[in-house]
């Protein structure tokens, strides 16, 4: 990839998220319609039309994994409800954070 490819899309940073993705996806479709009303055939073109393929290729991928990921936490929480904890998701016990009140003892 060019230089200016580089800097115009995001190429090589971590792992961005969805929305950002469909984001820059959004704007690899408008930059496209805007070059092939130009110049239908140009060398542009055929670069975008790969990076729109690549990016909605990780774009299926990504939310794939978060919908794998999801089932998968829902699994487990389904498990816990069986035979784990008997309070619900997202509330816990007090007694398990903190100690129990009362006077100190003295130590001799």
């Amino acid at each position: 990839m060019s230089k200016y490819e580089e800097r115009a899309y995001n190429v090589g940073r971590t792992k961005p998220n969805v929305a950002g993705m469909k984001n820059q996806l959004a704007r690899l479709k408008h930059d496209l319609e805007q070059f092939t009303a130009r110049k239908p055939s140009g060398p542009v073109v055929i670069t975008l039309k790969d990076r729109i393929r690549e990016l909605e290729s990780t774009i299926a991928e990504a939310e794939a994994s978060k919908k794998r990921e999801a089932q998968a936490r829902a699994n487990v929480d389904d498990s816990l409800g069986e035979g784990g904890p008997s309070y619900t998701r997202g509330t816990h016990s007090v007694s398990t954070r903190f100690p129990p009140r009362g006077k100190p003892t003295k130590i001799s």
